[in-house]
């Protein structure tokens, strides 16, 4: 996984733990299920792995028994038993109902739900990930650093028998050379094809064609907050096949990611690390549901995290792959002709005190290049680009990527508190 995004982001991390309860077996057939008393104090769930009597919770800790730092690491694990113990018990919840609560029709028969054990559960994970594993290879990525080449390591998936991987454009980008290693350790050169940044951060590679086995694409519009989900990749860049499961947190996230605003990321617990990056996100079929892209690890204020990582959904994923082979090379996108930074809280605090909060600060302008040809000055603002508003919610690439190369496209300039209105011809990105 990258360090550090757009704007010196952090990259972080995030973990997951999940737990299950064995249900209690059906009453004998004919015998009607025995309902407890009102009066009577609900049994507590066990499980046969567990301690006699039960899960007992923790009552809160009062704020000066808190651990600090040197004790977070107990408090974390801790945490993650009573959250996978507390998972457990709502899964069995939602199985079996509560027998305590009258049914809206007592003269109907009840349908009986099938109980689902820890061997199905563990089960179908260990089948997914076996799917999953199949299609996610190794990239081994070289660049020339003072004194030799820099290795670094990250996680592809194959689209097809004829040698295309797909996989995340921060992996890739800047490299002398690429080397893909296949779940069997076969080593195979690559040739990056293409990629799609800022505007998406997706690439794909070209390796020799034949003995590859294309991952099964999955229906990631019909993720929603709970579903299981495992992430598959080379964690930490030494444990080729990594296999973590976690829940889908959230879909369709907002997140700054490379100047870009993403509404439709996948959050998720499962744990992903360094390396895991471009790697594969399935559901329980071992279909292709996100990739992995970033975590949090901190926020801005130096708090820690866990638990929150994100994926770009394998929909979006898969047709901007599909459109860069289709092309051979790089899908057309505009460029405007300036190197610009977007005006967020992070960036306006290392900045000289400007006349604007929001916009885009021109930081470059080439010579000969569309945007000097149209007037456009290092240190000007823009505030507009054709009828819309360069916003926080609404970055300069968000609209630009709207544009195809070749259109005129209005833009309004603040320049030291003078508004300028001016007109680029729209390049076309190389």
């Amino acid at each position: 996984m990258e360090t550090s995004g757009e704007g010196g982001f952090p990259q972080r991390r995030a973990t997951d733990g999940l737990d299950w309860f064995r249900p209690p077996e059906a009453p004998p057939s004919g015998q009607p299920p025995e309902v407890p008393s009102p009066e009577a104090s609900p049994a507590p769930v066990t499980d046969p792995g567990m301690p006699e009597g039960g899960i007992t919770l923790p009552s809160p800790v009062p704020p000066a028994m808190r651990p600090g730092r040197a004790g977070f690491a107990l408090a974390a694990l801790a945490g993650g038993l009573a959250g996978g113990l507390l998972a457990g018990l709502l899964v069995w919840l939602l199985v079996h109902g509560d027998s305590s609560t009258p049914a809206s029709n007592p003269g109907a028969q009840e349908t009986p739900v099938p109980a689902i054990t820890r061997l199905e559960v563990t089960s179908a994970i260990s089948a997914a990930a076996a799917r999953g594993r199949e299609s996610v290879v190794r990239i081994e990525s070289f660049r020339r650093v003072a004194g030799g080449l820099q290795r670094d390591v990250g996680s592809g998936v194959v689209m097809d028998q004829q040698g295309h991987i797909v996989t995340n454009a921060h992996v890739v980008m800047g490299t002398e050379s690429l080397k893909v290693v296949l779940p069997d350790g076969t080593e195979r050169q690559a040739l990056l094809l293409a990629h799609d940044y800022p505007f998406t951060d997706v690439a794909v590679l070209q390796v020799s064609p034949g003995g590859l086995t294309p991952i099964e694409p999955g229906d990631s519009d019909a993720l929603v907050p709970g579903d299981t989900v495992l992430a598959i990749g080379e964690t930490l860049s030494e444990f080729q096949g990594s296999v973590t499961v976690g829940i889908v947190s959230g879909v369709k996230r907002v997140r700054y990611y490379d100047g870009v605003v993403h509404r439709d990321f996948i959050q998720t617990d499962a744990a992903v690390n360094h390396g895991n990056s471009g790697g594969a996100l399935v559901n329980l079929k071992g279909q292709l549901v996100g990739m992995p892209t970033s975590v949090i690890r901190l926020t801005e204020t130096g708090q820690e995290v866990e638990g929150v990582a994100f994926a770009l959904p394998a929909d979006r994923v898969m047709d901007i792959a599909a459109r860069i082979v289709a092309a051979g090379g790089p899908i057309t996108r505009p460029s405007i002709g300036f190197e610009h930074i977007d005006l967020m809280p992070e960036t306006l605090a290392r900045l000289p005190r400007l006349a604007l909060d929001e916009g885009a600060l021109v930081a470059s302008v080439p010579a000969g290049g569309v945007a000097a040809g149209a007037g456009i000055r290092a240190g000007d603002i823009v505030t507009m680009l054709g009828d819309r508003a360069i916003t926080r919610q609404n970055p300069l690439l968000n609209v630009l990527q709207e544009y195809e190369p070749g259109e005129v496209a209005k833009v309004v300039l603040n320049r030291g508190g003078l508004i300028i209105e001016t007109e680029v011809r729209l390049a076309k990105r190389q």
